[in-house]
């Protein structure tokens, strides 16, 4: 179980830090590529929160890779934090105020959704 939790959530915590690092440090050429609009005034207080967030789960995760058992509770924190993230960018996407790139981003989190589910269906408390 220690190897796979490893993979897992190692991974899961490298693409949280990855969406977290590449928003801030490469935020010129990806926000058009996301088609996100340039944040200006408090704007950019909600996009550093919700940056933190993001990197306060993969830090989370790191946890769950390092001590899969005594972290284990993360992990429904994580299914929950995945599961919303998708419901919000999805349901914007369906109404049609974002267009395909960040749905097609938060795949990722519809993949890592299903697979914390599945680690937890295998590895009962």
């Amino acid at each position: 179980m220690l190897i796979h939790a490893r993979w897992l959530f190692g991974s899961a915590a490298l693409f949280n830090w990855a969406v977290v690092l590449g928003l801030l440090l490469l935020n010129p050429w990806l926000s058009p590529l996301l088609q996100l609009n340039e944040p200006t005034g408090s704007n950019f207080a909600l996009r550093d929160l919700g940056l933190m967030l993001i990197a306060t789960f993969g830090v989370a995760y790191l946890c769950v890779a390092r001590s899969p058992a005594r972290f284990r509770p993360y992990v429904g924190l994580g299914v929950l934090g995945k599961c919303l993230v998708v419901i919000a960018i999805y349901s914007h996407w369906l109404a049609g105020h974002i267009s395909w790139p960040l749905p097609a981003l938060a795949l990722g989190d519809v993949l890592f959704a299903w697979l914390f589910v599945d680690f937890l269906r295998r590895h009962p408390a």
